[in-house]
């Protein structure tokens, strides 16, 4: 502002440092005509400019509102994120622990269902053991007995069997 009163100063001191007479200038009235042309200009356009101005500022005023509502629920969501993330990272801990619980479990199961299982398998070993030597002794006696009643079946008495018996079986 200080800039334009210094030039129309300036370019005023020149008009008057020339030689020439203002009052044969038509000066007055052309300041007179552009002062009453801006009056008719502003008479004329001061509220189409008023209501561009105030229809631009509260489209201005709705754009932000708008942002900030968006920015309200971009908020919004990415807390509900954050605490959904937080609840995701709440439940995988929650699962592996169960997982861990379950694991454990299984093989505490797996290893009763071993113990059992070597057991059984222990306990019907000796008893096809046993199987096999009741049968193993019943071969032997009947061998024993076969040779004994085809060769020298009267010489021998009911002791001197078992004696023989015991001797072959143990």
């Amino acid at each position: 502002m200080i800039k334009y009163i210094l030039f129309f100063l300036l370019g005023g001191s020149a008009l008057f440092a020339t030689d020439v007479n203002i009052s044969q200038t038509d000066i007055v009235e052309r300041v007179i005509n552009f002062l009453i042309f801006l009056a008719i200009l502003w008479y004329l356009i001061a509220d189409k400019l008023k209501q561009m101005f105030a229809s631009r500022r509260n489209q201005i005023v709705s754009r932000l509102n708008q942002a900030q509502d968006k920015l309200k629920v971009a908020k919004k969501s990415k807390e509900e994120a954050l605490k959904r993330l937080d609840d995701a990272k709440q439940r995988a801990t929650d699962m592996i622990a169960l997982a861990k619980k379950e694991a454990y479990m299984i093989s505490q199961k797996f290893d009763e269902q071993f113990k059992l299982d070597i057991e059984n398998m222990i306990k019907s070993n000796e008893a096809i053991m046993e199987f096999e030597r009741k049968q193993m002794e019943r071969k032997v006696i009947r061998e024993i007995l076969s040779d004994l009643f085809n060769t020298q079946a009267s010489s021998f008495d009911t002791s001197k069997y078992i004696d023989i018996l015991n001797k072959k079986v143990a």
